[in-house]
Parts: C-alpha cells; sequence; structure tokens
C-alpha cells in the first residue's frame, strides 16, 4: 500500500514543480524597466541584429556630439517576429536606420523597439509584417 501511495504522490509533486517554476518563468517579460509613455528616435548604424531568443536585439552606433555610442534596443521573440515575417537579415550590419524606442527608465543607452525606418524607406513596427 505504501508503494502505491508513493506512486500517486511523484507525479503529484513534479507537477506542483512545474507549476511553482511556471510564474518566476513569466516575471523576465516586464516592460517594467522601460518608459512607455516616451519615444525616442534615433538615426544610426546597425551594428548587429541578434536574432535570438528570449528576446532579439539591435545594436545601433549613434553619432552624439560626434561620438559614437552604442545603444541596445530590445525586441520581441525569434518565434513572435517570424510570425509577421520577419528574419535574421531584416536588419544587416552596416545599415543606416532611424529607430523609435522606448527609452531605459534608469538611462542606460537603450530602449524597447517600436518601430524603423529601413534603408529603403520601409517602416518596421513591433506588430508588422515587412513589405
Amino acid at each position: 500500500m505504501k508503494f502505491a501511495r508513493a506512486a500517486f504522490l511523484l507525479p503529484l509533486a513534479s507537477a506542483l514543480c512545474v507549476t511553482a517554476g511556471a510564474a518566476p518563468a513569466s516575471a523576465h517579460h516586464s516592460y517594467a524597466m522601460f518608459d512607455r509613455t516616451k519615444a525616442v528616435t534615433l538615426e544610426g548604424t546597425v551594428k548587429e541584429w541578434q536574432f535570438t531568443n528570449p528576446h532579439s536585439w539591435l545594436q545601433l552606433i549613434v553619432l552624439e556630439n560626434g561620438t559614437p555610442i552604442e545603444y541596445g534596443v530590445e525586441g520581441a521573440s525569434v518565434n513572435t517576429l517570424i510570425r509577421i515575417g520577419w528574419g535574421p537579415k531584416t536588419f544587416k550590419a552596416g545599415d543606416k536606420v532611424t529607430i523609435v524606442m522606448n527609452p531605459l527608465r534608469d538611462g542606460t543607452k537603450g530602449g524597447a523597439f517600436v518601430k524603423a525606418t529601413l534603408p529603403s524607406g520601409k517602416t518596421l513596427s513591433a506588430g508588422q509584417t515587412p513589405g
């Protein structure tokens, strides 16, 4: 009888562990670090487009008073971007682009992607298919 109880408790304990871990895993998707009430426009050169999970990143070099400054702009997950038609070549190193982002609240050089204007003049937004 003890074996039957243990066999019942093991799947229950496993389910509880998985459920308990789900809340912290979803917590990293908070946008609290970005000031969503502000939109900052940057004109710069793409250093790198990181088409990676859990979030994509656009590394942009912007000249500020003649000094090159690197900004990190956080975007959606690869899965989300693929569904709207984006890919690893959406941005290419050396591209001159205009980016609109919600800045980081702490003043760090970066933010959350809102939209971009590509060298072709095409505009992309966070929920829009390119082209």
